[in-house]
């Protein structure tokens, strides 16, 4: 009989960690359960057998897997852990574990512990007093969601009365989210709750009667349709209208504004009817959502149009925000005749905040207007003297360059526009040149942040990144102001401040400053031309730049554009393009050079590999990661990851072995355990990379060292290390 490697592998490991799980080690007993679970060894006996386990935390983690894995068998044995076990956290993982087990036997002990800790279960009294903290409202939380699973109609009396309990704690929702999951049968109750004085009770009764549906739960939110409180009626409009459009027209005519647009999205309204009742409804949010839904395909060339009448009537409103969104579909519909209006708010000062929410809202629309002057007007915003409609404007052009259902009229116009942007001249700051900043990774490093699982955690699109608005930031701060963020520790402080020091990532107030704004504007329209296709030899002429922040945003958009697109520049030109990088001053040009030479399938240049090898030595951790990687496509060997195992950088090492276990999988074991054993916080997923081979050859010697008798201390992280390799589905090799 052929069995496939990872299944012998894994039936090896099952074994194995089931004889750990009765080690006289109470640590390793816990990883072998764990690993067990990890692994889906569901009919493995030791999991059940765990449940009787001296350790507190090997029984708990045992209840949890039983639960996960659905292990039937294991019910009778959960249930008396429930009633004897005297651990808290034991108990509250069996009850989970049996109502994911749907356990019938075990609905009288649920229905117990919905209302009181019962006669006839076993507590540890002690754990009160120690960590001032009763386990039992844990479990009776999670006995009610049981309950809803498992509990059928017998379970509604006890949740309602868990409910009622003045002492008690807050469970309106979770009894909600049971009784919903009850269905049918809890609809009465449900009902009882809609006239309750907690508000909070009251509307999410009526959500869960939304979702548990049916003629009787329809009764109910047909009367709260006539309840004074608008969240209610909002809730039972919401559930009611999509069968019962005749509905719409009451919702129409409520006070609440939501209820109202509600209405608008199930009405089905014509364009006329849309402007009729945009005239009609006094509401800011109504009429938002009114021009939200007009049909922007088709330009106003008429002033008799009603269009035209009626967002010309609303642009000359006195509500701000309907005012500003009119403003923009005229000028995205019929720009011709609002072209003095037009004029005269590109022409203001850079300290009008209407004008500025003005203009945002024009460009917002321009973005999608269907007419060719649209980018003429775009190019007007280009020169805003406000940061955020400029790199609004500039993202705008791009959206109209990359969409392929623009007329190609319109597209010849915004690639011109951005390559003007593009090749504009950058004004150089007085006082010679400025000082390099530190990258910075560097930075966090050297304050001593442990920066080796860094993730990217920036925008990854140019174009998504700068149609972001202001209004974002000023969320997040108040945000922060509502949710009571705690002060920074000293190290945090320091941390920050070390980061804040790269000019790059600093925030800085640029309304002010002509030729700041003019240098941004430039470097966005760089980048956006990244996301462009047949940009690439522009992004070339451009990465010659003796600016080296041009030079470098040119080659980054050159990265992206190579990665997205391919290849369009010839060889000799990217050869020549990375030579002189390889050897600029400046320490991020050289780095988007490593990147382009990474993306682009070059073959091997003699005339770099000698600077690429000088780097595995001397280079930035960025640096010798890229030309490890460059080096080993080129020479086809192991070599230079090998040559960067023992790497002083963590994540240089780490790289090295996901590189080495792609390429060279039989030697990936011999220098990933031993670096897994000195550095036991890492976990091995991070380099074998879902290499096949790479994890037969890690399994196998991490099986070999687990039998071993003197490498007790270190079974733990071998055990863990083990489970992530067999975790999930199986591998082809």
């Amino acid at each position: 009989m052929n069995i496939h490697p990872d299944t012998a592998l894994r039936d090896e490991a099952t074994s194995l960690f089931s004889e750990l799980a009765k080690s006289d080690y109470d640590v390793i007993r816990l990883r072998a359960v764990q690993a067990l679970a990890a692994i889906g060894a569901k009919n493995n006996p030791a999991l059940i057998e765990a449940l009787l386990d001296d350790d507190e935390d090997v029984r708990q983690d045992a209840a949890r897997a039983l639960g996960a894995l659905g292990v039937q068998q294991a019910a009778p044995q959960l249930l008396e852990n429930l009633i004897h076990d005297p651990c808290g956290e034991v108990k509250l993982a069996c009850v989970t574990a049996l109502g994911a087990l749907n356990s019938d036997a075990a609905t009288p002990c649920l229905r117990t512990l919905v209302t009181g800790r019962g006669e006839d279960i076993t507590w540890d009294e002690d754990e009160l007093h120690r960590d001032e903290w009763d386990d039992w409202l844990d479990i009776q939380i999670a006995a009610i969601r049981a309950l809803g699973r498992v509990g059928g109609v017998a379970a509604i009396e006890p949740i309602v009365m868990a409910l009622m309990d003045e002492d008690g704690q807050e469970l309106g929702d979770v009894a909600c989210e049971a009784l919903g999951r009850i269905g049918a049968p809890s609809v009465p109750t449900l009902g009882v709750f809609t006239q309750s004085s907690n508000r909070r009770l009251r509307h999410r009764a009526l959500r869960t009667l939304a979702g548990v549906g049916g003629a009787e739960a329809e009764v109910i939110l047909r009367k709260a349709i006539s309840d004074k409180d608008g969240a209610v009626r909002l809730i039972a409009y919401q559930a009611l209208m999509p069968k019962d459009p005749a509905l719409v027209e009451n919702a129409l005519s409520d006070a609440v504004e939501d209820i109202r647009i509600a209405a608008l999205e199930q009405s089905g309204f014509s364009e006329p009817e849309l402007l009729d009742r945009m005239m009609r409804d006094p509401g800011v949010k109504v009429q938002l959502a009114l021009l939200d839904r007009l049909d922007r395909s088709q330009p106003i060339t008429d002033p008799e149009d009603l269009r035209w009448q009626v967002l010309d009537f609303l642009a000359s409103g006195e509500q701000p925000e309907v005012s500003a969104q009119a403003l923009g579909l005229l000028a995205a519909l019929a720009p011709e005749q609002v072209a003095d209006r037009l004029n005269a708010l590109f022409s203001v000062a850079a300290d009008d905040l209407k004008v500025e929410r003005l203009q945002w809202a024009i460009v917002d629309a321009l973005a999608t207007s269907p007419l060719c002057e649209a980018a003429e007007w775009l190019q007007r915003a280009c020169r805003s003297p406000f940061r955020s409609v400029r790199l609004k404007a500039v993202a705008s052009l791009a959206m109209i360059v990359t969409d392929m259902d623009r007329p190609p009229v319109s597209q010849q116009q915004g690639r011109e526009l951005l390559l003007a942007l593009a090749l504009a001249p950058v004004p150089v700051a007085e006082g010679g040149p400025e000082e390099v900043p530190q990258t910075d990774i560097a930075a966090l490093e050297e304050a001593g942040l442990d920066v080796s699982n860094a993730g990217d955690n920036g925008p990854t699109s140019s174009l998504g990144a700068i149609l972001g608005h202001e209004a974002i930031a000023t969320e997040m701060t108040q945000e922060a102001v509502e949710d009571d963020v705690q002060p920074l520790t000293p190290r945090e402080q320091a941390l920050l401040a070390k980061a804040s020091r790269h000019p790059k990532r600093r925030r800085v107030a640029l309304d002010d400053n002509a030729e700041a704004l003019d240098r941004e504007t430039r470097m966005a329209a760089i980048r956006l031309l990244g996301e462009m296709r047949g940009m690439q030899i522009m992004l070339a002429q451009i990465a010659t730049d003796p600016d080296a922040e041009v030079a470098t945003q040119a080659l980054s958009a050159l990265s992206v554009s190579v990665r997205d697109q391919g290849t369009e520049l010839d060889q000799d030109q990217l050869v020549d393009l990375i030579a002189k990088g390889l050897s600029h001053s400046d320490p991020g040009l050289p780095l988007q050079v490593l990147n382009l030479l990474r993306q682009i399938d070059l073959p091997p240049q003699d005339a770099l590999r000698g600077k690429l090898r000088a780097m595995l030595k001397t280079g930035d951790t960025a640096f010798r990661i890229d030309a490890m990687h460059i080096l080993t496509r080129w020479d086809g060997t192991a070599e230079a990851a090998r040559f960067l195992l023992d790497d002083a950088s963590a994540p240089v090492r780490q790289a090295a072995m996901r590189l080495l276990s792609e390429i060279a999988p039989d030697q990936a074991a011999a220098a990933i355990v031993p670096f897994l054993l000195a550095n036991p916080d890492q976990r091995i997923l991070t380099y074998v990379n879902d290499s096949a081979p790479a994890v037969m050859s890690i399994g196998r010697t991490l099986l070999s060292e687990l039998r071993a008798p003197d490498r007790r201390a270190q079974l733990p992280v071998m055990i863990s290390a083990l489970a992530d390799l067999l975790r999930g589905p199986r591998r082809v090799a």
